[in-house]
């Protein structure tokens, strides 16, 4: 099964045409399990156009074991099970749309 390291809100990931900050980091309850997610907003540079954002919902998966360990350097790691389905990504999504309109929501697989 997968593992997900957590970062902490507010911890910004940079690439070399942008960056993304970790806004928050949540559960979300659906058919019996917990769906972890987490919400961050991203920056896109680029010398013609000038910087874009959005704002991106990703989705690791079903949580199977709650930061369960920690890493290397101390940061908690969760195991989570993807969420292949097009009928749970789809009533998933719904949910997530509705609390964070306008996102891209990406689900990890």
């Amino acid at each position: 099964m997968p593992e997900y390291l957590h970062q902490e809100p507010g911890t910004e990931v940079r690439f070399i045409a942008g960056h993304y900050t970790i806004v928050e980091e949540q559960r979300l309850a659906h058919c019996g399990r917990e769906v972890l997610y987490v919400v961050g907003i991203a920056a896109v540079g680029s010398t013609c156009c000038g910087t874009q954002g959005c704002r991106f919902v990703n989705i690791p998966g079903y949580v199977v074991a709650w930061k369960s360990r920690l890493s290397e350097s101390g940061m908690p790691i969760s195991v989570v099970e993807p969420i292949e389905g097009e009928a749970e990504q789809s009533e998933i999504r719904e949910m997530l749309d509705r609390r964070f309109p306008y996102s891209q929501i990406l689900f990890s697989v």
